[in-house]
């Protein structure tokens, strides 16, 4: 399922990108994907964690909590028996105001202004919320039961991987090649 969403997203990042001037500010403005919207969730939460605690750290547990949350607060899906840590509101401040003084948006502001502008066109319906919290939860399949959230996968470790491959088969190469010796090149040397 996340393929099929991930057409989706692309097609809506597009739209996105061909309407910037109805939608935002700057024509540089940077698309946040799972992995950047993670990582500025964790700074925000170190952030409020250091000045509640002196402290600039944040557990997993905590960090995944509160992801699950604001996936579901952003998407105006349902929010009711799911845990919130102590301060969201002061974390979901500090990670829009990061976002905003970064120049960026996350994908669901992007899903969001992109459904206002084709709010009277047949494509607002590419994507639902739910599916958009699936693609973001990196889900692979339908999941009936909401406590079972995926952390998103980060595209670069498919790649190192891959690297990881290449290289051991060129080790393999390199120590299967016979070694040579140059007989004048040697003599050379010896003199």
């Amino acid at each position: 399922m996340t393929v099929l969403y991930q057409k989706s997203v692309l097609d809506m990042i597009k739209e996105f990108r061909r309407n910037w001037h109805t939608l935002c500010n700057s024509e540089r403005t940077t698309v946040c994907g799972a992995d950047s919207m993670l990582l500025a969730l964790q700074l925000s939460m170190a952030e409020k964690n250091k000045q509640h605690s002196g402290e600039f750290s944040v557990s997993l547990s905590d960090l995944l909590l509160t992801w699950k949350y604001l996936l579901h607060e952003k998407l105006n899906l349902p929010v009711e028996n799911m845990e919130m840590i102590d301060h969201y509101e002061d974390i979901r401040k500090t990670y829009d105001d990061f976002l905003k003084n970064s120049n960026m948006l996350d994908l669901i502001d992007v899903y969001q202004k992109c459904r206002i502008l084709t709010s009277n066109c047949e494509k607002n319906d590419k994507i639902s919320p739910s599916q958009l919290r699936d693609f973001l939860s990196g889900r692979q399949y339908a999941v009936d039961d909401e406590a079972n959230l995926c952390v998103p996968t980060s595209p670069t470790s498919k790649h190192n991987q891959d690297n990881e491959k290449i290289s051991h088969t060129s080790e393999q190469f390199i120590d299967e090649t016979p070694k040579r010796t140059y007989p004048e090149v040697n003599a050379r040397e010896k003199n």
